[in-house]
This record gives structure tokens, sequence and C-alpha cells, in this order.
């Protein structure tokens, strides 16, 4: 990556240098266009003179559209960026096309689900009894900050703990009726708020939580796999998953 930007950046200048020579060398034939007496000359030298000025002018203009192409088009290619959704709810739709399709895997990181949950419910239920896997992190309900996430929120107290603890309630609805119970797992975390993470086979959303706005109307981005962004991603959930220090299976247990 760092070479690719230096050699994209060496492009760049040597695209400037170019077209700064070519300006100069039009300017100069023009105004030596100026002080040649036979006309034709004139002619030949101011014509010559303005065409190479244009076209420097054009190629300079040109090429600062392109590199921004260039690089918005690697951006997106090696990221894997495919959409910015202003809020949650706007991105419903790419999520409601990807859970359609979704056959394997189902990742989150979030918080009670229940938007989702009442969305959802049926289409989750068919999934799992077809295999889906599904594993979900959530905040501990009896986390310091849960609590604060109500306040920054400003939701009744104890709600968004309801919620979770729905969660855990609706997890072993689910185990029960997977063909496989291991197939179903949702582990409990006590730290700073993570960030909204939904993984779908091979797309994944994710999104800030921020303070005094709910969760449905912060922005949010989509990534499709395989690439660095959707990689970067699902390697940190994996590792969250696997630290036993950070989290635990156990929603009876204190918070850890």
């Amino acid at each position: 990556m760092i070479l690719e930007r230096i050699h994209s950046k060496l492009e760049r200048t040597n695209a400037t240098l170019i077209n700064h020579v070519v300006f100069w060398v039009g300017l100069c034939f023009v105004l030596l266009g100026f002080f040649i007496k036979p006309i034709d000359w004139r002619n030949v030298f101011i014509s010559v003179g303005c065409s190479l000025v244009a076209s420097s002018v054009a190629s300079f203009l040109t090429s600062k559209y392109l590199v921004r192409i260039s690089r918005v088009k690697k951006i997106v290619e090696y990221w894997g960026l495919e959409s910015i959704y202003p809020t949650r709810q706007e991105m419903n739709q790419s999520t409601d096309n990807a859970f359609i399709g979704m056959e394997s895997n189902l990742d989150i990181i979030a918080w009670g689900l229940k938007s989702f949950r009442d969305a959802k419910d049926s289409l989750i239920k068919t999934k799992v009894q077809s295999g889906l896997k599904i594993r979900i992190i959530a905040p501990h309900p009896d986390s310091v900050y849960v609590a604060q996430r109500e306040h920054d929120e400003k939701e009744v107290h104890g709600q968004i703990r309801q919620t979770i603890l729905h969660l855990g309630s609706w997890v072993d609805e689910l185990k029960s009726m997977s063909p496989d119970a291991a197939n179903v797992q949702i582990k409990y975390y006590n730290s700073l708020p993570e960030d909204f993470y939904f993984r779908v086979d091979d797309y994944i959303f994710i999104g800030p939580y921020r303070y005094g706005i709910s969760s449905q109307q912060t922005i949010s981005y989509e990534f499709k796999g395989p690439s660095n962004g959707f990689r970067d991603y699902s390697e940190y959930f994996e590792k969250l998953w696997n630290d036993s220090a950070f989290c635990t299976v156990d929603c009876n247990q204190e918070a850890i």
C-alpha cells in the first residue's frame, strides 16, 4: 500500500511537471510571435503557442479530475466500501436484501436489538432451522455502561437493560429451534461500547454509537468481502469473541 501511494504521488508529480513545461513553452511561443515580423511566421508561433497553452490547461484540469476518480476507485476496491448511510434506518433496505440471501453466518455486536428482533424474528427463526450460525456480542445487562447509555439516549432507566435480557431469552429460543444448539451463541462484555456490527455472510454493516443520538439515527457503513475493510472488521470480531478476558458466556455472572 505504501509503494502504491509513492507510485501514485510520483505519477501526479510527473503529470503536473509536464503540464507546467508545456504551458510555459506555449506561452513563450505566443510572446515570441508578437516580436516576429514576417506575418506568416508570427501566425505560426501564436497558433502553436495558443494550442500548447490550451492543451496544457485542459490536460491539467482533466488530470486533476482523473486522479480524484482513481483515488476514489482505489478506496472502494481496496477497502470494499459499498455505501455510506446517513442513518441506520436508511441502511435497512440493504440489510433486508442481505438477510434474504443469508445462508451461513450472522455475527452481531449490538445492544438489545429490539427493532431487529421485532422486524426479523420470523426470518431469523426460519434461517436458524436451516442451520444458520449466529454469534452475538452484547453489553452485560448489569454493566455501568448500559446505565450510562440509557442516560445518553435519554431512555427510561432500565429500558436498555431490559432489552438485553429479552435478547438473551430470544437467543435461548433460537437455540431450541436450531439443529445444533452450538450454532446460536451470545456473549456479554463490560467495557466502553463497541461499534454496532453486523456481518451477514460476505457483507459487514457497521457504525458508531453517538452521545445523545439513538442508534437508528446514526451514520453507518457497508463493506463487501473479500476486501481489506471487511477483513479488518471481521478479524476484530473474532478477536473479541475469543477473548475470555473481554466477554463471558454467562449473563447471570457478575459483570466482568
